[in-house]
């Protein structure tokens, strides 16, 4: 199945120790990658695991499983982590992976079918004929070649927390010819995307080419964007509405080309004390458009954590646009729950992942997962960073904080080795 942009990230080899310091005068903490990889296997405290079970859509998408443009199929897997969601479409066959990557995608076609509902108005009509362009292609061979159907039973997602003590993807990018290609995104363009609440620099192919398609149309004609959109027969239609929709950066990606936007980013990671080599890693890796990098700098300046150098840097080395994506969110679910956290002062790094250090010293594993069920990967992972906990901060209570559900297998698991959890709002 065709995975949008998808590419599952590598298995990295094990990276040399990671030292992250505490700039509040705390203790520094140390990963030794060998050790790490020694508690892995030795798993004599290892318990009986579980097959994460199939749900039905509706679920987690209720009547927004079927569109004008697209069906969910009824039975949604999980890795453990994630959930996967197939989606069949006009434009091809797609897995999606999590509730919340899917609902955006859902929110990018519905704004799809809303283009398709304005070329067929009479105002675009006229504008068409004044902008004297070539025949427009709406429909479903817009897209050609649409891959074929790939199953894969590990998103994105649970991959990269597989990687438990592995190092960190590295995989520059030319980010000049990136950025060179994203400048031809028009004001019309951009406009038109922040009106339909999606990013200006999709990475969704079939939105994309509508997107440029549509504001050549209006930008020749002379059709406002507004005028457009209110000549759409029933309305735009937008069924989901997604928690990682654009809102708050509305403004910026309205008014800003991409190497302004990027030109932001980069300013509010330095200001944080990040390198600018981590921050050039980051802004190269081109699984991240330039409305997330914007929205993610935003989110960790708002947290003002320590060593939020972790962070890049394991962010950086996103393989895939989902795990991108990932990154993204945590940022944004950091600072918003951070003080029902019990205020987020830093960053340590723990079993290869980045995670928090909350003002009473307790250690805070958030995650912005679907669904967290006992498999080998969960089992590998809790092992490894309690151990790491409780070697580097005896007495600290380590909290797992998620925006899932969490198996009672996986409860009873995760509290026998001491962990409290903790549900936290997407």
């Amino acid at each position: 199945m065709q995975r949008g942009s998808f590419v599952a990230p590598r298995r990295e080899a094990p990276a040399a120790p990671l030292r992250q310091s505490n700039k509040r005068g705390g203790p520094a903490f140390t990963v030794p990658i060998a050790a790490l990889i020694g508690i892995l296997t030795v798993s004599t405290v290892a318990s009986a695991l579980e097959l994460p079970k199939p749900e039905p859509v509706e679920k987690y998408l209720g009547k927004a499983a079927i569109g004008p443009n697209y069906t969910v199929k009824p039975l949604v897997r999980s890795d453990g982590v994630m959930r996967i969601f197939d989606v069949d479409t006009s434009y091809g066959n797609f897995a999606f992976d999590g509730v919340e990557f899917t609902k955006l995608r859902i929110h990018e076609l519905n704004a799809i079918a809303a283009l398709e509902k304005m070329s067929q108005s009479e105002a675009f009509g006229k504008a068409f004929g004044r902008a004297a362009l070539g025949p427009i292609k709406f429909g479903a061979d817009l897209i050609s070649n649409p891959a074929e159907t790939v199953e894969r039973s590990l998103s994105g997602i649970g991959n990269m927390f597989d990687r438990v003590g592995a190092g960190l993807s590295n995989n520059r990018a030319d980010r000049d010819g990136f950025v060179d290609s994203l400048l031809g995104v028009s004001d019309t363009q951009r406009e038109l995307a922040v009106d339909l609440d999606v990013d200006p620099y999709t990475d969704f192919p079939p939105l994309a080419q509508r997107l440029k398609e549509m504001a050549g149309v209006m930008a020749g004609g002379g059709l406002p964007i507004k005028a457009g959109l209110s000549f759409v027969p029933g309305g735009i239609g937008i069924a989901v509405s997604s928690v990682a929709t654009f809102s708050d950066a509305k403004d910026t990606l309205r008014s800003k080309t991409a190497a302004q936007v990027i030109a932001e980013t980069r300013a509010t990671l330095l200001s944080l004390g990040i390198s600018d080599e981590s921050v050039s890693r980051l802004v190269e890796n081109r699984n991240y458009t330039p409305a997330d990098l914007l929205i993610m700098a935003r989110a960790l300046k708002r947290l003002n954590a320590e060593n939020t150098t972790a962070f890049i840097e394991h962010a950086a080395g996103a393989g895939s646009r989902n795990v991108a994506f990932y990154h993204r969110r945590r940022a944004q679910i950091l600072a918003a729950r951070s003080d029902e956290l019990g205020g987020l002062v830093s960053f340590v790094t723990f079993g290869g992942q980045p995670i928090n250090v909350a003002r009473n010293g307790n250690v805070v594993a958030a995650s912005t997962v679907d669904d967290i069920a006992w498999t080998e990967v969960q089992q590998r992972t809790f092992i490894a960073a309690t151990s790491e906990i409780h070697r580097t901060s005896p007495g600290a209570v380590p909290v797992l904080a998620t925006t899932g559900a969490v198996t009672p297998m996986a409860a009873a698991e995760v509290g026998k080795r001491g962990w409290k959890i903790v549900r936290i709002k997407p």
